[in-house]
């Protein structure tokens, strides 16, 4: 039997759009400079359909808090504070000398005050904008490593790694996982050299894998659908965006992301998230204007993502989903799903008359995605009792075998 599906939409009349531009505040050293690294993340997101702004400062060999630097640390620089107030910034990344990072789990230069430097910088963030989110750049070091620091470049980056999830069990702000990047790309790809000739900074390829990280952190999204190759080839660029795509796939669950990001529930061509104070739904980067609803029906393939904003007015971004729909088609005469009358008070009536099968299910979900009623329904018409809802809007999965209709009922008593 031919698949069948058929969604009826239903939204709720939003008035103004959530995505307005993305402001990015790159804080570092030459790590981010080289190459200009902001600009490359700057030319992915553009591509890909997102606005943004970004702004650098980023003097060379500064750390954020080595007190042999006195007021050119980060931490105690005047310059890094009129940065942060020159803006309402979304996300602040803040680079620091990864050779502070290199040193045994939990251990720290006794010189550098890494761990309050980062604290320090990110109270000034979030005073300066409460919805704002701090990244860490987690990073790379030296190409052949430096004994007894790591006796390979992949040495380093696993310690810097470790250090960086160490300092944020106290600060619980955001890592960009791009040493895990080159790391990636280091044991798959070697022909590809992410540093440059004095085996410390970064190449075009290694800047360009850096910013295409911290495009997937900020916007949850794979790179590879963004148009940009950052003066590389196309082929190396692809390769490099995709890289950094699964790299923060696999570390989603621990860089700390997850309490900014709205879950996605995928079933039944619906797209289901949690509870949150509005929904502003986009498809091909295209915001959905009469959506505003914590449940999307899609009808269509494309690129879906959702913002959904707080009790505090903060807007957080969902990992984007490139969803592929089936072809739909018309029911047959003789092939019914539907429940009437609609809207209902008590009760309803469901037609279930589906030749070869002998029962549908049926699943009413509320307006947050919780499962309210589940019924097997023998074929023909049925009375379905709604005593135990409550006035409101709810969505009905009606399906039998691979046949399923999903409509909006609204109880009315």
């Amino acid at each position: 039997m031919k698949k069948i599906v058929i969604i009826f939409a239903f939204i709720l009349a939003l008035s103004c759009n959530a995505q307005d531009t993305t402001k990015v505040l790159f804080i570092g050293n030459s790590f981010t400079y080289v190459e200009n690294m902001p600009d490359l993340f700057r030319n992915i997101a553009d591509s890909a359909g997102y606005k943004v702004k970004i702004q650098m400062y980023a003097p060379g060999g500064v750390s954020v808090g080595d007190a042999s630097q006195g007021t050119q640390a980060h931490m105690n620089n005047p310059l890094v504070y009129d940065n942060i107030r020159s803006d309402k910034w979304d996300y602040v990344i803040l680079q620091d000398n990864q050779g502070r990072f290199v040193l045994d789990y939990a251990q720290f230069p006794s010189t550098s005050l890494v761990i309050q430097g980062h604290q320090q910088i990110r109270d000034s963030v979030l005073k300066n904008n409460p919805c704002a989110k701090m990244v860490w750049f987690e990073g790379w070091a030296l190409k052949n490593g430096l004994p007894p620091y790591g006796n390979t470049g992949i040495e380093m980056i696993e310690r810097i790694a470790a250090n960086y999830h160490f300092m944020n069990d106290s600060l619980h702000q955001i890592i960009a996982p791009i040493g895990g990047a080159w790391k990636k790309l280091i044991l798959t790809n070697p022909a590809i050299d992410p540093w440059s000739a004095d085996e410390t900074h970064q190449s075009l390829a290694g800047s360009f894998l850096t910013a295409a990280v911290i495009y997937a952190t900020i916007f949850r999204d794979n790179p590879v659908y963004s148009s940009a190759i950052g003066g590389l080839a196309a082929n190396t660029a692809n390769l490099l965006k995709q890289i950094a795509w699964e790299t923060f796939s696999d570390s989603l669950a621990n860089i700390n992301l997850q309490s900014i990001t709205p879950d996605l529930l995928w079933q039944n061509n619906l797209l289901i998230a949690g509870n949150y104070q509005h929904y502003f739904w986009y498809k091909d980067m295209q915001w959905l204007t009469t959506a505003n609803s914590n449940i999307l029906n899609i009808n269509q393939s494309g690129h879906y993502y959702l913002i959904a904003q707080n009790a505090l007015g903060c807007k957080l971004k969902s990992v984007s989903q490139h969803l592929i729909i089936t072809k739909t088609d018309e029911f047959d005469n003789e092939n019914t799903l539907n429940i009437y009358p609609n809207p209902a008070n008590d009760f309803a009536y469901l037609d279930c008359n589906i030749s070869d099968y002998s029962h549908c299910d049926l699943r009413i979900y509320n307006l947050t995605g919780g499962l309210v009623k589940a019924e097997k329904i023998a074929q023909n018409q049925q009375k379905i009792n709604f005593n135990d809802l409550i006035n409101g809007i709810y969505l009905v999965v009606i399906t039998s075998d691979d046949i399923t209709k999903t409509l909006k009922l609204i109880v009315q008593k």
